[in-house]
């Protein structure tokens, strides 16, 4: 099975990730904007530091799996109360005047795929502009190094001498500078926003395996858009549908979909649907003014359904004001 795997992901890697890139999938990203949007660092008055883990096709031997960490905060936040993780019910009462917001945040993780692995740092500045009332629209940039890797030890193959093998073995690691950039329209009640990721477009030193040995591929802009509106059915339930659509390169465009009940915004619950890959529920706590934590499970719908048990998605976290 671990050999059936790594040829699966060299084939699928050598059609797909050479010509785009080893992407991210969350299911939780709508409990951290952050994760998809760099112009999100700031969007609560607070610090948010998240630690997540990813398990893809859980029972699938060299499945994907991610590890990430993030933090954002706003550099000239509010004192007080208005810096509370909790929402409090009729708070519209007692809204601060909107101000320039200025804010930093920094994510890092790895995402391994049989025997190929990203691994990324990056820094983020974001600048809020008050618009109408309580409504701000960010705009941030990111900035780092990816490390694109092949562990060949990681690999087999039933072929000798297979080009696509060679030319993965024959360049193990390659760092880049990368560059990621979003826009963030906000306010308590609703958000819509778009990133662009891999705005280098950096050419990857992997040998190619066409007819052209001198041409390199080149890692493809990532756009993402997403948006989502909060309804307050009372002082204490929001229901908050939201939606992330997806496209890379030349590839198709996806999207997620979900809807999460909370109350207090102490206590989440939801479902989600990604379109052609699975149905996921979802659970997220909020603990007094201090942690949090969520955890998230996948169906998949796809042919691998068959090898796999599902996907399993984990955060934890604390909010510091």
């Amino acid at each position: 099975m671990k050999n059936t795997i790594a040829i699966f992901a060299i084939g699928l890697f050598s059609l797909v990730s050479v010509k785009a890139q080893i992407t991210e999938q969350y299911t939780m990203w709508n409990l951290n904007h952050f994760l998809v949007n760099p112009a999100a660092a700031g969007n609560s008055d607070y610090l948010d530091v998240s630690l997540g883990f990813r398990r893809q096709w859980a029972g699938v031997s060299d499945a994907p799996t991610t590890f990430y960490g993030t933090g954002h905060t706003v550099l000239n936040g509010p004192k007080g109360a208005e810096r509370s993780a909790l929402r409090i019910s009729n708070s519209s009462t007692s809204k601060a005047r909107p101000r320039l917001k200025h804010a930093m945040g920094a994510k890092i993780g790895t995402i391994e795929n049989g025997a190929f692995r990203k691994s990324e740092g990056m820094l983020t500045y974001a600048l809020h502009l008050p618009v109408l009332n309580d409504m701000y629209l960010a705009f941030g940039v990111s900035a780092g190094l990816t490390n694109l890797g092949f562990t060949e030890s990681k690999a087999e193959v039933l072929i000798a001498e297979d080009r696509t093998y060679e030319a993965y073995a024959s360049g193990q690691n390659q760092n880049m500078f990368n560059v990621n950039a979003g826009a963030y329209f906000y306010s308590d009640q609703f958000y819509v926003g778009y990133s662009a990721s891999d705005l280098m477009q950096n050419k990857l030193d992997l040998i190619e395996t066409t007819a052209n040995l001198n041409e390199r591929s080149q890692l493809k802009i990532r756009h993402q858009i997403m948006g989502g509106y909060h309804f307050d059915l009372n002082n204490d339930f929001r229901l908050s549908p939201a939606v992330l659509v997806k496209q890379s390169g030349v590839g198709p465009i996806s999207y997620d979909i979900n809807t999460v009940l909370t109350y207090k915004q102490s206590l989440s619950i939801g479902a989600a649907y990604r379109s052609e890959d699975a149905i996921s529920a979802l659970l997220g706590f909020q603990l007094n003014h201090l942690l949090k934590a969520g955890y998230a499970y996948d169906f998949t719908l796809s042919d691998i359904r068959d090898q796999s048990s599902g996907s399993h998605e984990i955060f934890v976290g604390i909010t510091l004001f």
